[in-house]
């Protein structure tokens, strides 16, 4: 009768062992409590999320940057002068919100190689838009 139990209490700590192992990582999906572990089961929404949202973002990015490609040399000039109608349009491409538009023309302005070829006013333009 002792050979037949012989072969569970070697097993013990292995059992032991899982059984932490598991407690462990239930512990670090609590959702009570701050973890930097997602959700697995939320996994799929968030990816399907992501890629709309970076869809998103990409298309009035190519948009704002098509724009800015366009009228460069005006938006230099508005700029320079600062603010024009071509220089609004750009803000409302990039969806700058109203009443950051005074301060980034200054900036602009002020920081020549923010707005030095297009790609560069396009990343200056998007960092500041919603």
């Amino acid at each position: 009768m002792l050979e037949l139990h012989a072969p569970v209490n070697r097993l013990r700590p292995n059992i032991v062992a899982v059984i932490s192992l598991i407690a462990l990582a239930l512990a670090g999906c609590s959702p009570n409590a701050p973890s930097h572990l997602p959700n697995p089961v939320l996994l799929p929404a968030h990816a399907v999320g992501n890629a709309v949202s970076n869809a998103t973002y990409n298309a009035r990015r190519a948009t704002v940057k098509s724009y800015v490609a366009r009228n460069f040399a005006v938006l230099t000039q508005n700029i320079r002068t600062g603010g024009g109608d071509v220089l609004s349009k750009a803000y409302d491409l990039a969806r700058v919100p109203t009443q950051r538009r005074p301060a980034l023309t200054q900036m602009l302005a002020a920081d020549p190689a923010l707005s030095a070829d297009v790609e560069a006013l396009t990343v200056s333009l998007m960092v500041h838009g919603i």
